[in-house]
């Protein structure tokens, strides 16, 4: 369970999409204070 949480982090986080230009899913998300999904930790 502890490997796939690592994955998920580094698939939504760091890798880049080929369908979205090159970016990580999570940097389309827009700024927002109230958005809990933006807090990388």
């Amino acid at each position: 369970a502890h490997m796939l949480k690592e994955w998920n982090h580094h698939y939504n986080w760091h890798r880049p999409h080929q369908g979205i230009a090159g970016k990580a899913p999570m940097s389309r998300l827009g700024s927002s204070p109230n958005n809990l999904l933006q807090l990388h930790t």
